[in-house]
């Protein structure tokens, strides 16, 4: 019993060995024919299934159909390796196939030659472009580097005016003066700002509470800061409230504890005196305006003596013998009460700025009456600087040439840039 089962066994795999030749065998022949219809895809399949079924077997056939077969497909490294096995095989080295499949061999050494040259040709060239990528992104970051450094760090930078001034605001709140060129011409380290006129007043305390005052000149660059209140009055601690600077290069502040008006002039840097007073007073007498006058510049109105309290150029201020405001008086002899305006600036031009009793800012011309808004003599910008906000508290500053500016450095664009250094 165990001798028939091992004869069944080995028969068995004979059969099963040579069935598997034979159809390998057909598929070759059919490989071989779709080759010859030009029908790659069909001799493709049929020879990989014959590949199949004879396993690692190798025979002259299969090395034969498959040099002609992939060289078709132009896998030439795949043809060569069926072209060696085919040479190793081959017994008669005389026929007219074997010589047929070494010329074929050597075309197909050339063509991996020619495939190998412009493989390498095209490697050479992605380096080149890998090698152009790293260098420009190397360039990219030099420029960034350069353009990060000069970026103006700002919370806001106010609209520039005809002289190219402008204020700004740093990061942490505070107030100062920067050119078109981003340039810092005043350190930012106040805490307001007016900017009036062609002039920017820069002011260090609470609001309406300031104790100290910068004005900077946008036309002549010159700056000017008004000496410690104490100076002016010895019982103010502030300067009050301090209103618009006008084009006459007078400001006018409301200093506390005080029965005077502080009237700054800021070409001379100096607190104006007081001058004409008399012929005022004289004039308001005949309008009837006032009763009387005496020589410690005090009027009579109605049955109380008011101190003079200041010439705001155009308004005169007035203060009661408890040193509370009483009111202004016009140069033509009008009465401005300070129940309706609390502060008065200089005249200029026909107008005052003035403060409503509720905290309003209005304009008001000779007779105090209110008027529209007046036109803010900063004028327009006309440079050739460009502010470019990059990201939140970030800018920059680019000349007409679009080069990115900052005092005396310039940077090209990155474009420009890119192509000056190539």
């Amino acid at each position: 019993m165990q001798k028939f089962l091992f004869f069944f066994f080995v028969v068995t795999i004979s059969i099963s060995a040579q069935t598997n030749e034979e159809i390998a065998g057909i598929y070759l022949v059919k490989s071989e024919a779709e080759l010859k219809n030009n029908d790659i895809t069909k001799a493709v399949t049929y020879f990989d299934k014959a590949s199949a079924l004879l396993g690692d077997t190798r025979t002259l056939k299969v090395e034969e159909l498959g040099i002609f077969l992939y060289y078709q497909l132009k896998d030439y490294q795949v043809s060569k390796e069926h072209a060696k096995r085919y040479f190793a095989l081959a017994k008669d080295k005389s026929s007219e196939k074997y010589q047929e499949v070494l010329f074929l061999y050597v075309e197909i050494e050339e063509l991996i030659e020619e495939e190998n040259n412009v493989k390498a040709a095209e490697k050479a060239e992605q380096l080149l472009k890998e090698k152009e990528i790293n260098r420009l992104a190397v360039l990219k970051m030099e420029w960034q580097r350069k353009a990060d450094a000069l970026v103006f760090e700002a919370d806001s930078i106010f609209s520039y005016d005809k002289n190219g001034m402008a204020p700004f605001a740093s990061v942490d709140g505070k107030y100062g003066v920067v050119d078109d060129q981003g340039n810092v011409i005043i350190t930012a380290s106040y805490s307001s700002v007016l900017n009036y006129d062609g002039y920017i007043v820069l002011l260090e305390g609470i609001e309406n509470q300031p104790t100290k005052i910068e004005v900077f000149n946008t036309a002549t660059k010159s700056r000017a800061i008004m000496p410690a209140v104490s100076f002016f009055n010895s019982l103010s601690t502030h300067y009050g409230k301090v209103m618009l600077p006008r084009a006459n290069g007078v400001l006018v502040a409301y200093p506390n504890n005080s029965n005077k008006v502080a009237v700054y002039d800021l070409a001379t840097n100096s607190l104006r005196g007081n001058s004409n007073l008399e012929n005022h007073f004289k004039y308001w007498k005949d309008l009837k305006v006032i009763k009387k006058y005496n020589k410690n510049n005090q009027i009579k109105i109605d049955k109380q003596y008011l101190n003079f309290g200041g010439d705001l150029l155009g308004f005169s201020a007035f203060y009661n013998e408890n040193s509370s405001l009483f009111g202004f008086i016009s140069v033509g002899g009008v009465v401005v009460p300070a129940n309706a305006y609390s502060n008065i600036g200089t005249l200029n031009n026909g107008f005052a700025e003035a403060i409503k009793s509720n905290g309003t800012s209005v304009w008001l011309n000779e007779k105090g009456e209110e008027t529209k808004a007046l036109i803010n003599k900063n004028g327009e910008y006309s440079g050739s600087s460009t502010l470019v906000k990059l990201a939140s508290s970030k800018y920059q500053f680019r000349n007409e040439g679009n080069q990115i500016v900052k005092g005396n450095e310039v940077l090209d664009d990155l474009k420009t840039y890119l192509k000056k250094v190539k």
